[in-house]
């Protein structure tokens, strides 16, 4: 018995060394980058087909989910003559609606040390009258990044971008909130703010 006791114990003993190996794994974490193009994506060293399917995939989200304004003016109040007319048809009826230009896009890459740089999502950018550019969406439209929209809550806002263009950082994997390295000598922490939804958005 007592044997027996003995080689179950010493059996058991790696297991809390094997829990520590995982623990100390090394943590994944999201790599975003902000491009006004497709070139310039390409130029800080992202895959050509990743560069343009992050361009593609933005520019749909900025077809179906972009800042809609009744009127011209209301759109110029908010991003000044980066705005355009768009013709909504509706059956045999039509009706025109102003969007801000989309002046870049938000791309995400899943990093792993065990794995190659995966492609992640894609957002459409736009810049306000001031300077600051912007995110606009809702917590599960690929407007902030966050995958397909699942349906739900279409309350949407702005949500300020805090990325230099053409470039790139490295955010927790976490919650994607905390910057815990910078690229190309940028840094800052991430934020984000809410200016409220635009009118028939």
């Amino acid at each position: 018995m007592k044997r027996s006791r003995a080689l179950t114990l010493v059996l058991m003993a790696p297991a809390p060394l094997l829990l520590a190996g995982c623990d100390s794994a090394p943590e994944e974490t999201l790599r975003k980058g902000f491009y006004t193009d497709v070139a310039a994506c390409e130029k800080d060293g992202n895959a050509a087909d990743v560069c343009q399917r992050a361009f593609d995939n933005a520019s749909r989200a900025n077809e179906a989910n972009s800042p809609k304004f009744k009127t011209r003016e209301e759109c110029i109040a908010e991003f000044g003559d980066l705005c355009r007319e768009r013709v909504v048809h509706d059956g045999a009826s039509q009706s025109s609606m102003w969007t801000p230009l989309m002046t870049g896009f938000l791309i995400s890459q899943l990093m792993s040390p065990r794995y190659p740089a995966g492609y992640y999502d894609a957002a459409p950018i736009y810049r306000f009258r001031n300077g600051q550019y912007t995110q606009y969406g809702d917590e599960r439209s690929s407007g902030f990044g966050g995958g397909t929209s699942g349906g739900g809550s279409t309350t949407r806002s702005y949500r300020s971008v805090d990325i230099a263009p053409n470039r790139a950082v490295t955010v927790s994997r976490s919650g994607f909130g905390s910057v815990a390295a910078a690229r190309s000598g940028w840094g800052g922490s991430s934020s984000s703010s809410s200016r409220g939804s635009s009118s028939g958005g």
